[in-house]
């Protein structure tokens, strides 16, 4: 390197020099703080999203129940008012802190379903006493059931509305998903119910009490006798069938002591915990409205089996088209599920009464009515072929 060659490297190292001195050193209080700043991420490391739709009481109550056992890293809170969604989720994002940190979002656009474990359907909520619109539901669930199909392709859909088995069969029918990725919470409160009322009858702890109860969820005859004008040729009955001898406490069936237990000849009239556990919703809903706290736990209890794929046994709607629990029905219908992250992986069958065998077919053709009343049976079908 000649003495010209040298002399120039020279002034352009002292000119570096010169503009590094020259630059201002910037400090703010977060890079005081945190000493390594990482790039910014699209995703949680171990993201679980859910995706509410409808954000009504029972919408909230849902939300409220899954970010309280942090079983979600992400929730989003899909509604037509998207002021309301928004707002409802910034309230609960402001005490994130207390739930875990999740991100908590609130939109009208179907499109922020995409990436989401389970996409529970909360849409349309009725008043205290009114039947549930299902015709009116349908045309919404055209709406929104193929969007979430279409953005969340991957998805378990958990159908919260009501009538929740109808509804669970319009939602499957609609997405084009496996039947086994759309699931209703059916009569998982109502089982929940019957646990409580034979725990405390007993008086031994709740958890000690194992039960099932299969059939509709709510007021299903009502539902049907309001689109068909039935009043005046059947009286109201209930499908939540209870399953008396699945009844087991440390492992002895109550049945194996009392056979009659449940029926209505048994002295012990163990039958009227039947009744209430049929007429109870109906109770509490006059004296208080929307039961949306018992919906909503029983709503998180299937995602969390969902999220963290438990394979646990619990009541839910699903699709049956078998004689196996007494119906030859291409019904939705509860009945005990094995949940995971599939949804329904199989179900469990009953020994049935010959009584109860006969109130669980009469609960699957009054699904398939009004199904068929509402012209909902056709077209879905038609759709499909």
């Amino acid at each position: 390197m000649d003495d010209a060659e040298v002399a120039k490297s020279e002034a352009e190292t002292e000119r570096e020099e010169c503009e590094d001195e020259e630059l201002p050193i910037t400090t703010t209080t977060k890079n005081a703080l945190i000493t390594t700043q990482l790039g910014p991420c699209d995703v949680y490391p171990h993201r679980v999203k859910v995706s509410i739709i409808g954000v009504g009481k029972i919408g909230i109550a849902c939300a409220i129940a899954i970010l309280m056992r942090r079983m979600a890293s992400e929730v989003c809170l899909i509604d037509h008012d998207s002021n309301k969604a928004s707002a409802e989720a910034e309230d609960i994002q402001h005490v994130g802190a207390f739930l875990g940190c999740p991100l908590v979002t609130g939109t009208s656009d179907f499109s922020m379903v995409k990436e989401s474990a389970v996409v529970i359907i909360c849409t349309r909520e009725t008043a205290p006493g009114e039947s549930p619109n299902v015709r009116h539901n349908f045309k919404v669930f055209k709406k929104i059931i193929p969007a979430v199909a279409r953005f969340a392709c991957k998805s378990v859909i958990l159908v919260v509305t009501q009538p929740t088995d109808v509804m669970s069969y319009i939602a499957w029918k609609l997405s084009g998903f496996p039947s086994n990725r759309v699931l209703g919470i059916g009569t998982l409160i109502d089982c929940a119910r019957f646990q409580d009322f034979v725990s405390r009858r007993l008086n031994v702890a709740r958890s000690s009490v194992t039960c099932m109860v299969v059939g509709a969820q709510g007021d299903m005859a009502g539902i049907l006798y309001s689109i068909m004008n039935y009043y005046r040729i059947l009286d109201r009955v209930s499908f939540v069938v209870p399953i008396w001898s699945s009844i087991q406490v440390g492992g002895m069936k109550l049945r194996d002591i009392n056979p009659r237990i449940g029926e209505q000849d048994d002295p012990e009239k163990w039958y009227e915990i039947s009744d209430n556990v049929k007429n109870v919703g109906t109770q509490l809903e006059e004296k208080k409205g929307s039961c949306c706290w018992g919906v909503a736990v029983s709503t998180a209890e299937i995602v969390d089996a969902i999220v963290r794929n438990t394979k646990v046994v619990l009541p839910a709607s699903t699709h049956i088209l078998s004689c196996a629990h007494g119906t030859d029905k291409d019904v939705y219908m509860s009945v005990p599920c094995v949940i995971g992250r599939e949804g329904v992986y199989c179900t469990v069958r009953q020994k049935l009464s010959e009584q109860e065998k006969s109130a669980v077919q009469t609960c699957a053709d009054s699904i398939r009515s009004i199904l068929r009343e509402c012209g909902i049976l056709q077209e879905t079908n038609h759709e499909t072929e």
